[in-house]
């Protein structure tokens, strides 16, 4: 970003038309990169309360029983603190902060999988589809009209530059809710742009490649087995057991998007290519849309109080899903679990090629693990 700030301040035309570029600081520095923002810390605290509240009949008085854990990464530990605080607000504990447990095998599985590494990772065969579309006219349009706007013949301007101007536009939006950088766009650029991306996105975290999905074994099969363990203890007779503790996971966005894939969720019908731009302008698979700031995924296990069975919710960012398992935002557990029988019993090794219950409402909230990605800039 400071790259082209230089670039673009360096021209005496440029700055006459544009003369916020002037006054512009950086708000991005390199040397900050990877840390948590100060939006973040805020939507941690605030995302953090809200979860309490929906669940303070589960948490309330239990708040020493949940498992935390991160990533190694520093910007999911301050996560995990600024969540546990607007949780603790919610929800209060009169307990020191618990020590968040770094997990990496189901945060970073990614790393792990040398299957995942060899075929998408290090396969720049991912990114022929992203490439095609930059190649062709929808990109270039684009750029031509940022180099016309800029008003200097004398200086050229690439898509990487444009996509620089994108991120700072996007990123001043969420910390600021402005940005003097996005009038360079219009909401049809700005869609072709995220077009591009998740052309990337697809190949590299979704359904492109079923090892996407396979990886994240570790934290799939770790789900179902929280959730058969709430389902044996609250069918034992006299029913007066703890409650399995939630299970609350800060990873990245690299986390999370397999994650959805597993479950089937957000996927198209049609094939994602450079050529299907049109087809798919009201995709669900738009990871601006499904993973923005503090992006989260919560599976939570319910004991009917009329009949004792037990139901299957899935929440994306604070919302009931609709699951493939059933086709609606509740399902009967004993369908998901053989829906999702790959998911529950797999063998990550063998994949990636490595040697009590509380009433409410009428029904029991068993259990919940919940996932969350940290806001990154």
């Amino acid at each position: 970003m400071t790259a082209l700030h230089s670039k673009l301040t360096a021209n005496a035309a440029i700055l006459s038309k544009y003369p916020f570029m002037n006054k512009w600081t950086n708000p991005f520095p390199e040397n900050q990169q990877g840390l948590l923002s100060t939006l973040g810390v805020e939507e941690m605290k605030i995302l953090g309360k809200r979860f309490g509240t929906r669940f303070k009949v589960l948490l309330d008085g239990k708040l020493n029983q949940v498992k935390f854990a991160t990533s190694f990464r520093d910007r999911t530990k301050s996560s995990f603190k600024n969540f546990y605080n607007g949780l603790n607000e919610a929800s209060p504990s009169s307990g020191p902060t618990p020590e968040a447990k770094v997990d990496n095998t189901k945060t970073r599985f990614y790393e792990r999988c040398s299957k995942y590494v060899k075929e998408v990772d290090d396969n720049d065969e991912i990114l022929k589809e992203a490439n095609l579309f930059e190649a062709g006219s929808k990109i270039s349009n684009i750029v031509q009209k940022v180099q016309t706007k800029l008003g200097a013949s004398n200086i050229s301007i690439d898509f990487d530059d444009v996509f620089v101007i994108h991120q700072i536009c996007a990123f001043e939006l969420g910390l600021n809710g402005q940005s003097d950088w996005c009038q360079f766009f219009n909401i049809d650029d700005l869609r072709v742009i995220s077009y591009w991306d998740d052309l990337e996105e697809y190949y590299k975290t979704g359904y492109g490649y079923p090892i996407n999905w396979q990886q994240t074994c570790p934290y799939t099969s770790y789900v179902f087995e929280r959730f058969e363990d709430a389902v044996t203890n609250s069918e034992k007779p006299n029913r007066q057991v703890l409650i399995p503790p939630i299970d609350i996971f800060f990873g990245h966005q690299d986390t999370i998007l397999p994650i959805f894939t597993a479950f089937g969720l957000f996927k198209d019908s049609g094939s994602f290519t450079a050529a299907n731009y049109d087809a798919n302008i009201n995709r669900k698979f738009s990871s601006s849309e499904i993973t923005p700031f503090s992006a989260n995924i919560a599976f939570s296990l319910y004991r009917c109080g009329a009949n004792q069975k037990h139901a299957f919710k899935i929440f994306v960012n604070e919302e009931p899903v609709n699951i493939p398992a059933c086709g609606g935002t509740v399902c009967a557990y004993s369908d998901v679990k053989s829906y999702y029988k790959e998911l529950a019993q797999c063998d990550f090794d063998k994949i990636c090629d490595t040697s009590s219950a509380v009433r409410f409402r009428g029904y029991t909230i068993l259990s919940i693990v919940l996932v969350l990605i940290t806001v990154m800039i």
